[in-house]
């Protein structure tokens, strides 16, 4: 590879995280492995973001920043960041987090272990609102032989995740029409365009905040809702219909249906009925379970 090509590049689509952005470009900018690319986009940021980010711009030439002519949401710009990269392969890195100082080392070395990968994905530590970690995600797994992570789930599949952006970009890029649940998009097209592997080993500082995209029954709901129109895309790439198809969706629907329970629960309205009747009806015992355990608490 040309020494004028890096290896990788950070993909970094920031709107109004001025409060955060300084650790998580530092993050990357002090990591072991150097030849990379820091992409950064801004989408149109109200608060001291961009003023942020010229800061670093002329101090490391490894830094690319755009601006957007206007807010597009975060799927345009990780669509239009995607295009814009310079490496063949991506990571990307919310600017509310962090990554740990070795992480671009530990990826590109299983990368060049294993040429033939598409994606490869570590564990990540739980943070609270200051980045302090509080425990490694006790989700992120590897993917057992012979069941893809659409069939497996369980949010095995997590931060921090690099692929190869040439691949992805032939199977359709990122899904722009969706808000939420975005990681799942990739993650799916990435599988259906070859192989996955796994670092057991945290390599990335995700931040737990309130203000975070997927935190709040509101936003859950909206990111479950997201995520199951994501899966039945994916399903119709793939041409999965009629039983393992409903095994998949039945227990996707019921989370969202679960998930706007307790939206509409926190909102008091009184159509939680709706979806909990729902919920009742196609899980009846983990229904059950779920309700006693929010009357105990």
């Amino acid at each position: 590879m040309s020494t004028n090509k890096p290896a990788i590049t950070l993909l970094m689509c920031n709107f109004n995280n001025a409060h955060y952005l300084k650790k998580g470009i530092e993050s990357v900018l002090n990591q072991t492995y150097k030849n990379f690319e820091l992409l950064i986009l801004d989408d149109c940021s109200t608060d001291e973001s961009v003023e942020i980010i010229k800061e670093y711009v002329p101090k490391d030439e490894r830094i690319s920043f755009y601006q957007q002519k206007q807010n597009g949401g975060y799927g345009q710009a990780i669509y239009d960041a995607i295009n814009l990269a310079k490496a063949d392969y991506v990571g990307i890195i919310d600017p509310d987090d962090a990554l740990v100082p070795d992480a671009l080392e530990v990826m590109l070395t299983r990368l060049q272990e294993k040429p033939q990968l598409v994606g490869l994905y570590s564990q990540h530590w739980i943070c609270d609102k200051d980045l302090n970690p509080v425990e490694i995600c006790k989700t992120s797994t590897k993917i057992p032989e012979g069941i893809s992570y659409l069939e497996y789930g369980k949010s095995a599949m997590t931060h921090f995740f690099v692929f190869n952006r040439l691949k992805f970009i032939e199977n359709g890029n990122i899904d722009r029409t969706m808000r939420n649940a975005l990681d799942q998009d990739w993650y799916y097209k990435v599988e259906e365009v070859g192989e996955i592997d796994f670092v057991e080993q945290p390599l990335y500082f995700y931040r737990i905040s309130p203000t975070g995209i997927s935190q709040g029954f509101k936003k859950s709901y909206i990111t479950y809702r997201d995520h199951h129109i994501i899966k039945e895309r994916a399903l119709d790439r793939r041409k999965i219909f009629g039983k393992k198809r409903n095994e998949i969706l039945g227990k996707s629907r019921s989370e969202v249906m679960y998930k706007k329970f307790n939206y509409l629960l926190s909102e008091k309205n009184p159509a939680f009925l709706i979806p909990l009747t729902e919920c009742f009806f196609r899980s009846p015992v983990s229904t059950t379970q779920a309700i006693l355990y929010k009357l105990k608490k």
